[in-house]
């Protein structure tokens, strides 16, 4: 019988995407460890009751995998409600159009038991800082950070590959939704660094090297990459002079 693992498996998907996503649903039957739950959190204002109960019967799923709807908060959907709804487990991220292999939640969780205290990823970029004391542009940072393992707050999680945030890794303003939208609506993975600079969380990867996992296909990812890449440093530099983030990065 497989190990549960006590923590929380926590992934959000899109109208567009959410049949692909279920579909190939495989790879988390295939985990080695196996989350307590893991919870699908979709937009409840885009799923009427009849689709609803469309997605129910054509994917029917086990007892330990379940669908909760919620106002959609975009990215950020797939954190904000685990937080508020299971505040005392540590809660694994994952995106919906990545097929995750059989490892990766075993060593995430065999990570974050080796050091609660860290907020653990399987990628991560480490920021650059200018001669001024301000961010370098996202694109010159050092992409994927190799050889560095961390703990060190300049190590920038980047949720694609998965990410363990315990209990208490984030400020409770991460809850401030209308601060999220004005700062940074399309990006989750900046809003969420934010929140772990102010509890003055490090960052550890699983392994020194960043990881990247097979994408599903169909899932158009290239294009929402480019997307968010453009908006990237204009949200950098929202959150960070707005909380003041500077002061935390040392």
């Amino acid at each position: 019988m497989l190990r549960k693992a006590n923590l929380i498996l926590s992934i959000t998907s899109i109208p567009e995407r959410v049949e692909l996503f279920l579909s190939n649903l495989h790879w988390l039957a295939e985990q080695t460890v196996q989350s307590r739950v893991t919870v699908i959190w979709l937009g409840s204002e885009y799923f009427s009751d009849s689709r609803r109960q469309y997605l129910s019967v054509r994917f029917p799923l086990p007892a330990d995998i379940e669908i909760r709807y919620r106002p959609d908060l975009g990215p950020h959907t797939k954190l904000l409600y685990a937080l508020k709804e299971f505040d005392n487990l540590p809660i694994v991220t994952a995106d919906d159009d990545i097929l995750y292999p059989p490892f990766w939640l075993e060593e995430l969780y065999a990570s974050f038991q080796s050091a609660p205290q860290y907020v653990h990823c399987f990628r991560a970029h480490e920021m650059r800082i200018t001669p001024n004391g301000h961010l370098a542009p996202y694109l010159s940072w050092n992409w994927l950070a190799p050889g560095i393992r961390g703990p060190s707050r300049l190590l920038f999680p980047t949720g694609t590959s998965g990410v363990i945030y315990p209990a208490t890794a984030l400020s409770k303003q991460v809850f401030d939704v209308e601060v999220m939208r004005a700062l940074c609506p399309t990006s989750d993975d900046i809003w969420f660094k934010a929140m772990s600079l102010l509890n003055r969380t490090l960052v550890q990867k699983v392994r020194t090297e960043s990881l990247e996992f097979p994408q599903i296909d169909g899932s158009e990812r290239r294009v929402l990459w480019r997307t968010n890449v453009e908006q990237n440093d204009v949200q950098l530099h929202r959150v960070f002079h707005h909380y003041g983030l500077y002061d935390y990065l040392f």
